[in-house]
């Protein structure tokens, strides 16, 4: 009879640990399935992850870490070449292309302040220009030579600064 009770106790205990290992690998595999679907809804509709520019650029103006994020590393810019500006004529300028890694790269910040077109000096206009998934910032100076233009591209519904042109003299 003890034969028995002990035979019994064990049958039942590899019935409850096996009934159990199946539980919880059915619950693994419902969780990738539903992790897959999550996936494919993302890649079929962009609009899942679609950030509106003004308020990406908010948060990137204020947010260094993020900012740091969303820059496509290494960055490569172009500036006004004045050297050969003054070589050649001060009408026609060249540009040079310069790389900046992420252990270079400095902080920007596009957040307008009120007074940016009023103040006595380094007054400019601030102006984004969104088509499609490119975004340009366009700064420009009042009588005081700031010109410069900041690209930004959308990628799977997050902005990105590709690159910059910086003409200031």
């Amino acid at each position: 009879m003890n034969q028995k009770a002990i035979v019994l106790l064990f049958f039942i205990a590899f019935l409850f640990f096996n009934c159990k290992n199946e539980i919880v690998k059915q619950k693994i595999k419902k969780q990738e399935i539903t992790e897959q679907k999550d996936k494919n809804a993302a890649k079929q509709n962009p609009k899942v992850a679609n950030e509106n520019f003004e308020m990406f650029l908010d948060k990137f103006s204020q947010d260094s870490i993020f900012q740091i994020s969303r820059v496509k590393f290494p960055l490569k810019v172009k500036e006004i070449d004045l050297e050969s500006m003054v070589e050649l004529d001060e009408n026609k300028s060249d540009f040079k292309e310069r790389t900046i890694l992420k252990s270079d790269y400095t902080k920007l910040d596009f957040t307008y302040p009120k007074d940016a077109l009023t103040r006595e000096l380094d007054r400019y206009t601030q102006k984004i220009k969104i088509k499609n998934n490119r975004a340009v910032v366009e700064i420009r100076g009042v009588d005081n030579g700031i010109y410069s233009d900041f690209y930004f591209e959308k990628i799977d519904g997050k902005w990105f600064l590709q690159t910059w042109k910086e003409q200031s003299t």
